[in-house]
């Protein structure tokens, strides 16, 4: 799983302008492509277009183009001869080798294909990818013993178990048998509240952003009373698992919560954009006056049409982005054109720390907001 000092590294890699960077996301989800062969195909295409692309667009000189060819040769030798899939359903690369970089990230989730050349790591991608997936501390229970994982963007782990001696059931009847019963409540109690802390302690160590419970209903209320407020306050659901589950039993039921919790917040932004676009003090909608909040580092959250792209211009000299302006309003520089301004956009909105959302076409608020939006921090 990526680190958020690798995403910090990627962030800040630029060749300036001396060779071009390769960023390249490969599907490998099985379902689309069963075969070694079907994404080798796909790949061959991207590269036969893109390179075109790079070169028409990008002026390069004859060292530089000889670099994005090693850089393009080495990417397809790497997945020909070398990458196995194993369980992965995507693949990041970026390479710059004649600047240092060659980095190659498997991911447990899909990835649409799409291969960019520019001056720098085409991050916004990667980074929406993961955003999407909280960092998530996932405690299984029953009345003897407990787990906790961590899950994030498809991948699971198992934190070391707790384990508890709790005594059974006793069938006697009598007072012997209520006494026992008694006991036994006790230490199913003393037990949740054991697991409630070390999901605490597992918290203040890794700071995961949200927390989920696998438990039976019957349990839920004890635990909810023993459980910290910082984990209640970080509760994104509950299931129904056996505590004998596998780690890609209880994989699945947490993927499934989190795709609800997605589609919610989509239709959730969605609902809120038509009116909120009026009085234009929570979103701001349209390319120009997108990248005019941009510019000011305002964006909290980015919101584009699959499939939306619009040429533009950028400026080297202050990173501003324009649309219909022929120089930088910032700095009075004169700006270079970009093929796709949008994209651009999702990459400034990343580097600023916001939130980066693709919606998917036809949505009629989003065709409303001219196909871009964008939420602001003040």
């Amino acid at each position: 799983m990526l680190s958020a000092s690798e995403i910090s590294s990627l962030k800040g890699f630029d060749s300036h302008d001396r060779n071009p960077v390769v960023s390249l996301y490969l599907n490998l989800d099985s379902a689309a492509y069963p075969s070694r062969a079907d994404y080798e195909t796909e790949l061959s295409s991207l590269i036969s277009k893109c390179r075109k692309s790079a070169l028409d667009e990008l002026g390069l000189t004859r060292d530089q183009e000889s670099s994005l060819d090693n850089d393009l040769r080495a990417i397809g030798e790497y997945i020909s001869l070398q990458y196995r899939r194993n369980g992965a359903r995507g693949l990041v690369i970026f390479a710059c080798k004649a600047e240092g970089l060659w980095q190659v990230d498997p991911l447990k989730v899909p990835v649409a294909n799409r291969l960019f050349v520019d001056w720098k790591p085409q991050v916004a991608p990667l980074v929406e990818t993961l955003s999407s997936y909280e960092q998530l501390c996932v405690l299984v229970t029953s009345k003897e013993t407990a787990r906790i994982f961590e899950v994030r963007a498809g991948e699971i782990s198992e934190r070391p178990e707790i384990l508890d001696r709790v005594l059974k059931h006793h069938n006697q009847g009598g007072w012997e048998q209520a006494k026992f019963q008694r006991r036994h409540e006790q230490q199913v109690r003393n037990h949740l509240k054991k697991a409630a802390e070390a999901s605490l302690e597992y918290f203040r160590r890794e700071h995961f952003d949200r927390m989920m419970v696998g438990a039976a209903d019957e349990l839920w209320p004890e635990l909810e009373r023993v459980m910290h407020p910082y984990l209640l306050e970080r509760m994104a659901g509950r299931f129904n698992v056996g505590i004998n589950a596998s780690p890609e039993e209880i994989l699945a039921k947490v993927t499934a919560i989190e795709e609800q919790q997605r589609q919610t917040e989509a239709t959730s932004l969605m609902d809120s954009l038509g009116p909120e676009l009026g009085s234009g003090r929570t979103f701001v909608g349209g390319l120009d006056d997108v990248l005019a909040v941009l510019n000011q580092r305002r964006v909290d959250l980015l919101l584009v049409e699959n499939g939306f792209t619009k040429p533009g211009k950028y400026c080297p000299d202050c990173q501003s982005l324009e649309f219909a302006e022929e120089t930088c309003p910032t700095c009075g520089s004169k700006a270079r054109i970009v093929p796709d301004v949008v994209e651009e956009a999702r990459e400034l909105a990343i580097r600023q720390d916001a939130r980066v959302m693709t919606i998917a076409v036809g949505n009629p608020a989003m065709v409303e907001a001219g196909h871009i939006a964008a939420r602001l921090r003040y």
